[in-house]
């Protein structure tokens, strides 16, 4: 599986994609991130620490639903901190002595089975890709030591 086979899948779930559909695809990378947090076991013992994952879990649930928007956009900045997020996060699985290539290419396979029968998405209420009856989760069992 390759990032093109990853970005045909979003262009197919967002033909032309809009302010809102930028939105809640941030807010699901958030999501994601605050997931890793959850994964690792930071200890929050600082005040701080714990404010911190409390706004992005909230800064994630509001883009998704739409009450948080985005309002300016430096997109060669915002290229290449995308770009640098996948190489530090191929970095961070390996060091973590995951396969993160068969990792990556079993949870896209995962999320092209969200679609339906005839290939197309559903959304929810906030326009996030629902899980439609064919979805299959991703079984990464084995990709880990």
């Amino acid at each position: 599986m390759t990032i093109e086979n990853i970005a045909l899948w979003h262009k197919r779930a967002r033909p032309k994609p809009t302010e809102k559909d930028f939105n809640v695809q941030l807010g699901c990378h958030i999501e994601e991130f605050v997931e890793m947090l959850d994964s690792i076991g930071i200890d929050y013992n600082t005040q701080k620490l714990t404010e911190l994952y409390e706004y992005l879990d909230e800064l994630a649930e509001g883009l998704k639903k739409g009450y948080i928007k985005t309002f300016y956009m430096d997109k060669p900045l915002l290229l290449d901190a995308l770009a640098d997020q996948i190489v530090t996060a191929v970095g961070v699985g390996v060091c973590a002595k995951m396969n993160m290539a068969k990792a990556v290419e079993e949870v896209n396979q995962s999320n092209w089975s969200k679609f339906n029968y005839k290939g197309f998405p559903e959304y929810d209420k906030h326009g996030k890709v629902k899980k439609g009856e064919n979805y299959k989760p991703p079984q990464l069992e084995g990709m880990y030591e």
